[in-house]
């Protein structure tokens, strides 16, 4: 898994001093609020289906023994956590395929911030075909949404599940929020699905460091998207110090 503590530990530094760079900046605060009206709705919208959903698959009747009745309550406690982490996620990848621009114009007031000159090469590139960005991202949502149906299945199982289930849910969650944060990175790039991938692994540690913090945040409702708009910008940091800092 690569997740190593100095990578893990260098993440959660970016994180921090990424965010305190973009919130600086004007440029930023202006296009992260258009960012934000249309992702907290979609969030919010998800998060009441998703904590209806559960708590309706999990109600139990009145001369259900007791042990069914606890058991049901952690597989409700485990299903609403994995609702919150997975939730802000999808609304994120929905977003960013109806509205790609929003992330787009967040990611570079970011990147401008940190290294303008490097921002005006990338948003010279031509980047991907708009319809291969799209396939890559219905691919990925498929891919995540599927994994968190599995992870819910897994918290079926009695106590052990009701752990497990959400903290992997977190580490995927946090993975996946990676690459999509990186996704206007990597359309400038023209990465294929393997070669984003590639990149993803090979910085595993430091993205999970600097993502999972924003995946709890972001699981707050209604108020954790927020955190989303800071999150693409601040990533820029994460770009320059990191996957740009070695040799090509």
């Amino acid at each position: 898994m690569n997740a190593t503590p100095g990578g893990v530990m260098a993440g959660l530094s970016l994180a921090r001093r990424g965010v305190s760079k973009a919130w600086a900046s004007p440029e930023v605060r202006r296009t992260y609020l258009h960012l934000i009206l249309v992702l907290v709705a979609v969030a919010s919208l998800l998060d009441i289906v998703g904590i209806w959903s559960v708590v309706a698959l999990t109600r139990t009747a009145g001369d259900t023994p007791w042990w069914q009745i606890v058991a049901m309550v952690l597989l409700r406690i485990a299903g609403i956590g994995i609702v919150l982490l997975v939730a802000p996620i999808v609304a994120m990848v929905v977003v960013n395929l109806v509205f790609p621009m929003l992330s787009d114009r967040v990611f570079f007031a970011g990147m401008r911030e940190v290294a303008p000159l490097r921002a005006a090469a990338l948003a010279a590139a031509p980047g991907l075909p708009l319809m291969r960005t799209v396939m890559n991202a219905t691919l990925r949502l498929l891919a995540f949404v599927g994994l968190s149906l599995l992870l819910f299945i897994l918290s079926l199982v009695p106590v052990v599940g009701s752990v497990a289930g959400p903290a992997l849910q977190a580490w995927r969650s946090a993975l996946m929020l990676s690459w999509e944060l990186l996704d206007p990175y990597f359309d400038r790039l023209g990465l294929d699905r393997p070669g984003q991938r590639a990149l993803l692994r090979k910085h595993q540690s430091t993205l999970l460091g600097f993502s999972l913090p924003f995946v709890f945040v972001m699981a707050i409702p209604i108020v954790g998207a927020l955190a989303f708009g800071l999150a693409q910008a601040a990533i820029a940091m994460l770009v320059i110090e990191v996957i740009e800092a070695e040799p090509a």
